[in-house]
């Protein structure tokens, strides 16, 4: 498995991450606003480094589709 080199003051664009164990042992991960927006992993650093990909990946995606990146309401 490749690593992720998620930065290690990464800030999340603002967003508050919701980060728990669920009931078959896995770590999961999302952005509170935006709960499409998740991740799981073995480690709760795992998840948050799975979050860390899904997150730029769908901010490529609006950029791609010229969509606005959505922001958090704490950054509005």
């Amino acid at each position: 498995m490749q690593k992720i080199n998620r930065p290690t003051n990464y800030d999340w664009d603002g967003f508050a991450i919701k980060l728990y164990l669920d009931d078959q042992g896995d770590w999961l991960a999302h952005l509170e606003e935006l709960p499409n927006v998740s991740a799981f992993g073995d480690t709760p650093e795992s998840a948050l480094d799975e979050l860390y990909v899904a997150w730029e990946g769908m901010k490529e995606c609006y950029r791609d589709d010229g969509e606005p990146i959505p922001k958090a309401s704490a950054c509005v």
